[in-house]
């Protein structure tokens, strides 16, 4: 297959975000697959939460600079971007904020729904000749950045997230959290109220769900010292927690820092597993809905009676279980996601007079 598109990507986010290894995932796999031509800027002085690539059309030679916005707060935008680029994708796209935007710059931008953590060792080479010369203009973040680098080559791939929904559901119920410290937290919900939610369901699973659960909160010393009750007394290394996921039915999802979508919502999508969630505030790409691909709860005690109707009616789980992979393939999976958002990159109309 001839490449239908030129790409350089700016290198910087990558050495200092974990937001952004999707995005990267998602083009390596692009190139992979004889869709594009990939090349690594690291000259391209961008700000940390975003990501920006030089996209050219080869069939046209037409050109566009498009930004990937990976911040988790919907308020925050890149000023600069937004009068530099030609579409401006926001992961945590919320109406409300965008309509703050002066009108040309408010038509440039567009969701890019959730995103999950897989890497892509096929593209070390590529990724260590771009850090070469990102450190050669950075000499002193030079071994952060290629830890950063190192973490980013050692992920699971995208196959390692996925099971297919005709495989057997374990009757289990998975809920692996961490308790954040309020100097961890700015604007809300503030840290108070993420961790009164996700206690008080994590108490209420062990009690009444027993054995079917899997859950708890990360060892760390704030919830060692302050929820002890709730802390989790297994491996909860990322390789041992993939394999929990393929063993379980169905996911719990709570409230994240600043409404953030968080990556557990792909990671259950791609594993087929039933979802229970306190609810999700951000833009889809495509409706994320009620009660096809989740059940919503309020009250930990809601959580629980949502779990034990999936529990115990197969065809209900079987039946959400199929969509949320379907949507997983059709909308999260990343190199279909890049190939969409480039597609839909040339075919926006293009913003004047910002």
């Amino acid at each position: 297959m001839a490449a239908a598109y030129r790409i350089s990507v700016s290198l910087l986010p990558l050495l200092e975000s974990s937001q952004v290894f999707y995005l990267y995932t998602a083009f390596l796999e692009l190139v992979q697959a004889g869709e594009i031509e990939l090349s690594w800027d690291a000259r391209d002085q961008v700000e940390d939460f975003t990501i920006v690539a030089e996209m050219e059309r080869i069939a046209d030679g037409r050109r566009l600079r498009v930004c990937f916005d990976i911040h988790d707060r919907s308020y925050l935008f890149s000023t600069k971007e937004l009068a530099a680029s030609d579409v401006y994708f926001k992961r945590d796209h919320y109406p409300p904020d965008v309509e703050k935007l002066e009108p040309a710059a408010r038509s440039k931008v567009a969701p890019f729904g959730p995103i999950f953590g897989p890497g892509n060792r096929g593209g070390a080479l590529s990724l260590l000749a771009g850090w070469m010369r990102y450190a050669a203009r950075r000499p002193k973040r030079a071994k952060e950045s290629l830890k950063h680098l190192s973490d980013y080559l050692r992920l699971p791939v995208t196959r390692d997230f996925e099971r297919a929904p005709d495989q057997v559901l374990p009757p289990k119920v998975l809920l692996q959290t961490r308790l954040w410290t309020e100097a961890e937290v700015t604007g809300a919900p503030f840290a108070p109220e993420i961790n009164e939610e996700r206690v008080g369901v994590v108490r209420a699973l062990r009690k009444e769900l027993g054995d079917r659960f899997i859950g708890g909160a990360l060892p760390t010393p704030f919830a060692r010292q302050n929820f002890p009750d709730v802390v989790c007394h297994w491996d909860t290394r990322r390789s041992a927690y993939l394999k929990t996921i393929q063993t379980c039915r169905v996911g719990i999802y709570t409230k994240g820092l600043h409404h953030a979508t968080a990556w557990k919502l792909g990671e259950y999508a791609a594993a087929s597993m039933c979802i229970v969630a306190s609810g999700f505030r951000f833009t889809f790409v495509e409706p994320f809905t009620e009660p096809r691909n989740y059940l919503a709860y309020e009250t930990p005690d809601q959580c629980v009676a949502h779990c034990v109707r999936l529990l115990e009616n197969d065809d209900v789980a079987r039946a959400m279980s199929r969509a949320n992979y379907e949507y997983y393939v059709d909308h999260m999976r990343p190199a279909k996601q890049m190939r969409r958002w480039i597609v839909q990159a040339f075919e926006q109309p293009v913003a004047a007079g910002v």
